[in-house]
């Protein structure tokens, strides 16, 4: 019986299981970037709400997307990867001065303000 043979395959087998494990999560990684950068839903320069802070879309990369966040600190760069863009709170801002109240809903909402303060 030649032990070193069964040794050579052993540390072949090492080698190409713990390759398999990196490009594993490299490649769902890539996935992911490649189907978040390809999808219709945002785009590079999109104005966003990321965790409840205004922010912009600065790069949508293979594994990782680059996000220009405005906070009390300043204007900082958060890298996410897009592993992890879809366990994050985003949506996209499409129109900031569009709101869902129709002007019935907004004439009532006046109205009751104006009611509470005794105005009328």
């Amino acid at each position: 019986m030649d032990l070193e043979q069964y040794y050579a395959e052993a540390i072949g087998f090492i080698i190409t299981l713990l390759t398999g494990l990196a490009l594993k999560d490299w490649s769902m990684s890539f996935i992911k970037g490649a189907t978040f950068r390809f999808s219709n839903s945002f785009k590079e320069g999109d104005k966003v709400i990321l965790d409840g802070q205004v922010a912009m879309i600065i790069k949508i990369g293979f594994t990782q997307t680059v996000f220009g966040v405005y906070s009390d600190d300043g204007y900082t760069w958060r890298y996410i990867p897009n592993q992890k863009i879809d366990s994050i709170k985003l949506e996209k801002v499409v129109d900031q001065d569009l709101h869902a109240d129709s002007a019935i809903e907004k004439a009532e909402k006046l109205r009751k303000i104006l009611e509470a303060k005794d105005v009328w």
